[in-house]
């Protein structure tokens, strides 16, 4: 275990040192700064001991080259999030069948909230992701009657949207 003392001297000798071999991984030195800072905040939080001042120098060393290798993956995730972000948000087809999708989605909301009783509590419930029996032994009532009531919900359900099916034809075509 390190006392403070003892961190700072480590700190002022490592601490420049790990920076710059951080910065042959990443370009930004202000990120390099703020990873190697992290590596000595843990030190400081977990009770690790070592038996020479080189294992301590290892242990740094493959702190920081983890801590970039952490980060290089990391950024690698975000720029492959916003490439396919500006992809899609580039795809006109996409973007009609994206807003196509929301529009079924809100009316079939609006559409389970005309629903009367337990009709429309099943169907939530359902919506949530719950099954039969789930639904059943949450509401206290039979799967059978679970499944019953779902089936007349969804007949009502179809009736309401074949007259607005003329619409989303119109929006495929």
């Amino acid at each position: 275990m390190f006392t403070k003392n003892d961190l700072h001297k480590i700190f002022n000798k490592y601490y420049s040192t790990l920076v710059l071999y951080a910065n042959r991984f990443l370009p930004l030195r202000n990120e390099c700064e703020d990873l190697v800072q992290d590596i000595f905040v843990n030190l400081l939080e977990k009770d690790l001991t070592f038996p020479d001042e080189t294992s301590l120098r290892v242990y740094l060393y493959k702190s920081t080259r983890n801590k970039c290798y952490n980060h290089i993956k990391h950024l690698k995730v975000k720029d492959k999030y916003v490439s396919n972000t500006i992809k899609r948000a580039e795809d006109e087809n996409l973007f009609l069948q994206e807003v196509l999708e929301e529009e079924i989605t809100r009316q079939l909301h609006q559409a389970v909230k005309t629903l009367s009783g337990r009709k429309k509590e099943i169907i939530e419930l359902s919506l949530r992701g719950m099954k039969n029996d789930e639904i059943a032994q949450t509401l206290g009532i039979q799967t059978q009657t679970v499944k019953t009531i779902k089936s007349a919900a969804y007949k009502s359900l179809r009736a309401r949207f074949k007259e607005s099916d003329h619409i989303i034809h119109f929006l495929l075509a």
